[in-house]
């Protein structure tokens, strides 16, 4: 309990050290991106286009691909880094919840590809041990969700451009999560009013990622100004700084606590997770205004998250990395990993919804999962380990707690070969 206590009082301990791209670095490549596209558009339109102009536009192709693998292979190869080599594992799996929390598919266009990495580095490895609310600013404002929940094109009806544009209402996506999945969850006491309210105090907030790259965050030809009411509260103030006020106590409300201490509890303990483990976290979230490193602690002191047997399957990610750490095979190709995650049916952001991945204990164990575990720890232990004898690991690994059985198997194996593969596939290594 205390190595794990510790981790908790490193205030740098979810960030990655690598120097990768800025959010204003990205914004400008995007910008330039933009320009570049609508130029090849005409090229490839034009029939009469000259071989010279056409091999332009070929060019500004190949280049926004080789800039976009080269950025998600870049982020994707630190986060595995990050993850397998760390000496703080119970802060990367926070992070791993709160990512999922506040979650964002990469596959939604050229602007969430390229921002991804920096949305889980800026967010929530800068506040995974801060301040709920500051997270969920942070993230509620970032390109990766502006642009995946369609805030970045929403338009209020009575701004410039909506009237222009005769624009009817405002896009609800991003205000709807933020109510049901990032704060107060189903049932926490918001109404449909309270969503289109908070929507027009979203518009206008779009990332920066159409003004010429210069960093424009908020985009007053868009807003809808005017006071808003949302849980009975009203706001009189306008413009960005009514979303200072909103978020905030979003973030603080009773609902808000409740929600983010049971979806805590039930992660890191067990689906049906005992209710005095969730009132103790509930309280500490009201007590500290949302601190995470105190919810961490809390979750780390209470008797009843040790009490029993592990409740929870390890999930594909998870097991990908500690059978690395486990095995000492160091960080392989990011490409294998990418493949290796996505074959076990949980690819690098890329949750189905934008409620996350499932975290329920049999989440993860439908049709081939299992069989498709075994053929990862058979090429992990055929390319990517060399171990002399697995049976010393093994007891390095469990010591008194080793499996007799798990003992038995791999004393009997054929070769190391197949006794790393019997080891990585014990039970011990797929439940939490």
């Amino acid at each position: 309990m205390g190595y794990v206590y510790e981790q908790c009082l490193d205030p740098h301990a979810g960030l990655v050290e690598e120097e990768l791209w800025s959010i204003t670095e990205l914004r400008r490549w995007y910008t330039q991106f933009r320009k570049d596209l609508v130029k090849t558009r005409r090229f490839d339109r034009n029939p009469d286009a000259s071989d010279e102009m056409r091999a332009v536009a070929r060019e500004v192709r190949l280049r926004r691909r080789g800039f976009t693998r080269e950025v998600v292979s870049g982020e994707m190869g630190a986060r595995f880094k990050k993850s397998v080599e760390t000496d703080h594992p119970f802060i990367e799996r926070l992070v791993l919840f709160w990512a999922d929390h506040f979650a964002v598919k990469r596959n939604q266009g050229q602007g969430t590809r390229i921002v991804m990495g920096n949305f889980e580095r800026e967010v929530i490895r800068r506040h995974v041990l801060g301040y709920f609310e500051d997270m969920l600013f942070a993230s509620t404002t970032h390109p990766a969700m502006l642009i995946y929940l369609d805030n970045a094109s929403s338009v209020g009806p009575n701004s410039r451009l909506g009237k222009r544009r005769g624009t009817t209402s405002v896009n609800e996506n991003l205000a709807r999560e933020v109510l049901e999945l990032h704060t107060l969850g189903v049932g926490g006491g918001y109404t449909q009013a309270d969503v289109i309210a908070l929507a027009e105090t979203l518009s206008g907030w779009v990332g920066g990622f159409d003004k010429d790259g210069l960093g424009l965050i908020f985009d007053e030809d868009v807003h809808e100004y005017g006071p808003r009411t949302i849980l009975g509260q009203t706001y009189e103030t306008e413009g960005a700084v009514q979303l200072e006020e909103v978020l905030p106590d979003l973030a603080k409300h009773p609902s808000t606590a409740r929600y983010i201490a049971t979806k805590l509890a039930r992660h890191f303990i067990a689906d049906d997770a005992p209710q005095a483990l969730i009132e103790e976290l509930t309280d500490t979230f009201l007590s500290t205004g949302g601190d995470l490193r105190e919810m961490a602690m809390t979750l780390i002191e209470s008797d009843l998250a040790w009490e029993g047997e592990p409740k929870k399957t390890v999930p594909p990610y998870d097991f990908i990395v500690s059978s690395l750490r486990a095995t000492d095979a160091g960080v392989p190709d990011s490409r294998f990993l990418s493949r290796s995650a996505s074959n076990l049916a949980q690819a690098v952001w890329m949750p189905p919804s934008p409620a996350g991945w499932p975290d329920g204990d049999n989440a993860f164990l439908g049709g081939d999962s299992m069989l498709e575990r075994v053929d990862y720890a058979r090429i992990l232990a055929d390319r990517h380990v060399r171990i002399d004898s697995v049976q010393d690991l093994a007891r390095d690994l469990f010591g008194e707690a080793l499996d007799p059985f798990v003992a038995e198997a791999i004393d009997r194996a054929e070769d190391q070969r197949q006794a790393l593969v019997l080891l990585l596939m014990s039970p011990a290594f797929h439940r939490r």
